[in-house]
């Protein structure tokens, strides 16, 4: 004779839940970016010219809005893949750098540094606000402009996002910076 399994009982009680925290992460196949780049390191070493395929997680941290998500998938998947594809297939060059000048005409951009000197068509080259182009700069500029993508989408109760760049499988850089708008970047 079958025995009847005792089953929990689920009261409809509310539970309080004292300092809990929600964040949504998105790791897409989709959120790569095939890139050509130098660095510079310990003050004067100059790498050669490279290029990574680069992945990207997002993170956003925050309560849980009306809905009872922190952020809607959609829009923070939108903002990633564009950042993304803006990315795509160009030489990343670095704006702030005290060594590296880079310089463009209506046809050409031209990057120096110390004797080294590569020579560019303008549309192949993205000059980006960093000091450097390494992973964390990168993860950097990408969490600003998803920030700035999205701004007046998700909840002013949004705390914070952290953006990480992977360049070699496995070998991440990342930033992660509170939810309210900065615009400069002094590190």
């Amino acid at each position: 004779m079958p025995t009847k399994m005792n089953s929990p009982t689920v009261r409809s009680t509310t539970f309080a839940r004292p300092q809990t925290h929600y964040r949504v992460d998105l790791a897409k196949e989709a959120f790569t970016f095939s890139a050509a780049h130098f660095i510079t390191f310990n003050g004067d070493i100059c790498e050669r010219l490279h290029g990574h395929n680069y992945a990207v997680r997002v993170s956003i941290s925050g309560p849980l809005d009306a809905n009872r998500y922190v952020v809607d998938f959609i829009a923070l998947k939108e903002a990633t893949l564009a950042i993304t594809g803006y990315l795509d297939h160009h030489v990343l060059l670095p704006a702030q750098h005290k060594e590296i000048i880079v310089s463009s005409d209506l046809r050409e951009t031209t990057v120096v540094f110390r004797e080294r000197r590569w020579v560019f068509p303008k549309e192949d080259c993205l000059i980006l606000p960093v000091v450097n182009t390494t992973a964390e700069e990168l993860a950097w500029f990408i969490l600003n402009q998803i920030r700035e993508r999205t701004l007046g989408l998700f909840s002013d109760a949004v705390t914070e996002i952290e953006v990480a760049v992977d360049e070699n499988q496995g070998q991440w850089g990342v930033c992660r910076s509170a939810w309210s708008l900065q615009t400069t970047h002094t590190d």
